[in-house]
């Protein structure tokens, strides 16, 4: 760490403990101050997060909210091993090393995400927002057993509240930096006869959070400004449970994501430093000589049915969405070349899951099931020069694809009990991939029909033994596989990625379950990678076989809760994730990084409570450092994002235990620290390409519930 790496982290536990010696004065309710039990469904079925043998991080709606995680693009602020980055719109997510860099129509994700068990495989669809949630559980590891294909790095399950038999709302206002306005509300309705309703909706809108406003010179509109916020979001739950064998779920969703959307910043060579890395310059403000813009929209429909046959429950999870995105931005991120690369594209997503699983607490317990997806996407995309002043538009490049994927498997996990302490498990799965595209390409007057196959099929397996040692203590040991389908892009064929993970840890409470402490270590052995490698020169991608690479690591989590009103959280983070064979135009990338693998992630929080009156008063502030990492296989300082750390701050001010009010304030990043999201070098853009993390932040929020 720097010195002002120190410094910083010194100042957030000066500040923590400065507020633990005013506990003196807090007349401290009767109520337990032991952790609470978080139940999750990361073996899809129900259990306590501290008794599943899965290396997570969990966290609750309010606990999101508290943090400021709007989108897949916060949850680093709960999950230090986790890594976000972005590419124009598109999420790019890795977890302990292990990413998909392939955002294309052809892409596969490497984290399985979901939302109410329903697949997500678009990386735009990624960035719908958070809103009304019951939990996000972050899965580390490969889950290819139950979540089957693109799980090779985890799973984020995405848990949205469902529906009661209590008749509440709620409503929220929050105003913030660059007029940051967002409002959210809930309702929730029994209906009688078994049934009730749950409908919740979000609203934002926000600045720019870059001026990107061009000179009359270079023939461009004068810009707004890129990564502004402006979105909304409906959701409706309508749940049936009449306490019998029969209970469903049916729910409707749309999101509208619109305005600028995101803005990339263009570095020319010129301004590579002596020491190789890049001279950023301003993160605030830079020309650009034409106005991007963002269209998505998402309609989203799917059912949880359930029948408890006694000894085994028969459910089915699926629907069907669809994403309709047109986007443009300026792909030179200057004012030099005027070049865009506009999209329009439709996607339309099916997935249907039946499944049956035992009841009851014998010593033996299973669960097997059949899954499908399919996918298909029309998608028209140019790489061309802007017309500006009113000239026509010239492609360099035009994408025309109709692509379908399908996907079928069937798998199977069970357990069990060799002593009522001791259990062993094993699954399987068996998984068939079919892709096929068709259009053409016309490529600098170069004109290509398309018409690409793609067929393959992959097993993947889990096995485990799980020790509770105590009511408290937890001791597993696993093996899993898992795999990335292969596929086609822009005339390369590549075949699959596979994975074979070690490993072993501990899940504890301690002092009267005030004190728990995870630890997990890890091996995986990686074949065959998928590495997206762009053409700087013509901007063209292809996807290809990288050879092998070994990940290892461990991942200490605590949460000490020593009095009611004092919680203190801290995680520590190593990783060392290594191409040990990569050869790439000839060159050995062996003992290289992977992109996005720090070696070292250290998080820390500490809160206290206040007691005014009948009020309390909780602050809280939590940092996190990470070291040095990279955005590509080459490990160029030029595509490097270095140390940092950020540090938030927050308050809320409950009244009293009944009041249906709520104020909290908080700043975020308040080092205001420069964190790139993306650093690619571009040729043809005169140097490299880079994308920013959001800067500090300030806001409050007033919430009413009832």
């Amino acid at each position: 760490m720097t010195k002002s790496h120190i410094s910083t982290m010194a100042l957030t536990t000066a500040l923590a403990f400065a507020a633990s010696a005013n506990t003196a004065q807090a007349q401290e309710p009767a109520a337990t101050n032991q952790i609470n039990e978080i139940v999750v469904t990361a073996e899809k079925r129900e259990s306590t997060a501290q008794k599943t043998p899965i290396a997570m991080t969990v966290a609750t709606g309010d606990e999101l909210i508290k943090n400021g995680v709007s989108d897949v693009n916060g949850l680093t602020a709960i999950a230090p091993t986790l890594g976000i980055a972005q590419n124009n719109q598109n999420t790019i997510i890795t977890i302990r090393g292990v990413s998909s860099r392939d955002y294309t129509e052809t892409g596969n994700p490497a984290v399985a995400v979901s939302i109410d068990n329903f697949y997500l495989q678009n990386g735009t669809a990624l960035n719908v927002g958070f809103f009304d949630l019951e939990r996000i559980e972050v899965l580390r590891g490969p889950q290819g057993t139950l979540y089957g294909r693109n799980s090779t790095a985890g799973a984020i399950n995405i848990s949205t509240a469902k529906p009661t038999d209590q008749l509440e709302g709620s409503m929220a206002l929050e105003y913030g930096y660059k007029n940051l306005m967002i409002a959210e509300g809930m309702l929730n309705v029994p209906l009688g006869g078994g049934f009730a309703m749950r409908g919740a909706f979000s609203v934002h809108q926000r600045d720019p959070y870059r001026d990107n406003g061009s000179l009359a010179s270079t023939g461009g509109a004068v810009t707004k400004g890129g990564n502004d916020d402006v979105s909304q979001a409906m959701r409706l739950h309508l749940a049936y449970d009449d306490g019998g064998a029969l209970t469903g779920l049916i729910t409707g969703e749309y999101t509208h994501v619109g305005g600028v959307g995101a803005v990339i910043k263009g570095i020319p060579y010129e301004d590579v430093k002596a020491d190789g890395t890049l001279d950023i310059g301003d993160d605030r403000q830079w020309e650009l000589d034409h106005q991007g813009f963002i269209d998505l929209d998402i309609k989203n429909v799917r059912a949880n049915l359930n029948y408890d046959f006694g000894p085994v429950t028969l459910s089915y999870y699926g629907g069907y969405r669809n994403q309709r995105l047109r986007r443009d931005n300026d792909q030179d991120g200057g004012t030099a070349f005027q070049y865009g690369f506009p999209t329009d594209q439709v996607v339309e997503t099916q997935n249907h899951e039946l499944r049956v699983s035992t009841n009851g607490t014998g010593p033996f317990g299973m669960q097997a099931g059949l899954y499908y997806f399919w996918d298909k996407g029309d998608s028209l995309t140019n790489f061309q020069v802007h017309g500006l002043g009113g000239t026509v538009p010239f492609n360099f490049y035009e994408f025309d694809y109709l692509t379908t994927a399908k996907s079928y498997a069937a798998f199977a996990q069970a357990y069990y009990e060799i002593t009522p302490d001791l259990k062993i498990e094993a699954g399987a799965r068996y998984t068939e991939e079919k892709k096929h595209q068709v259009g053409y390409s016309d490529i600098a007057g170069t004109y290509t029909d398309v018409d690409a196959r793609y067929s393959g099929s992959k097993d993947t397996y889990h096995l485990g033994i799980n020790w509770q040692a105590t009511p408290t203590n937890l001791v597993y040991a696993k093996v899993d596989t898992g795999f990335k389908a292969g596929g086609f892009q822009n005339g390369f064929t590549y075949g699959p990625e596979t994975i074979t993970a070690y490993e072993a840890g501990v899940k504890n409470r301690f002092l009267g379950n005030t004190l728990q402490v995870n630890l997990s270590a890890f091996l995986y052995d990686y074949t065959n990678l998928q590495v997206q490698q762009n053409d700087p020169e013509t901007a063209i991608s292809r996807i290809f076989n990288a050879g092998t690479a070994r990940i290892y690591g461990g991942e200490l989590e605590t949460n000490w809760q020593p009095t009611m009103a004092d919680k203190i959280d801290f995680t520590v983070a190593y990783l060392h994730a290594r191409y040990t064979d990569f050869v790439n135009n000839g060159v050995q990338y062996a003992d290289n990084t992977l992109p996005q693998a720090p070696d070292w992630a250290i998080s820390g929080g500490y809160s206290h409570d206040f007691y005014i009156g009948e009020g309390t008063l909780t602050a809280r502030v939590q940092s996190r450092f990470q070291s040095k990492s990279y955005f590509s296989f080459r490990n160029f300082d030029t595509e490097m994002q270095d140390s940092y750390t950020k540090t938030d701050l927050m308050l809320t001010y409950v009244p009293s235990d009944s009041s249906p009010f709520e104020v909290s304030a908080y700043v975020r990043n308040i080092e205001d620290t420069v964190i790139l999201t993306t650093s690619e070098e571009a040729g043809y853009a005169g140097g490299y390409l880079v994308q920013f993390a959001d800067p500090r932040t300030w806001g409050a929020r007033v919430t009413y519930r009832f």
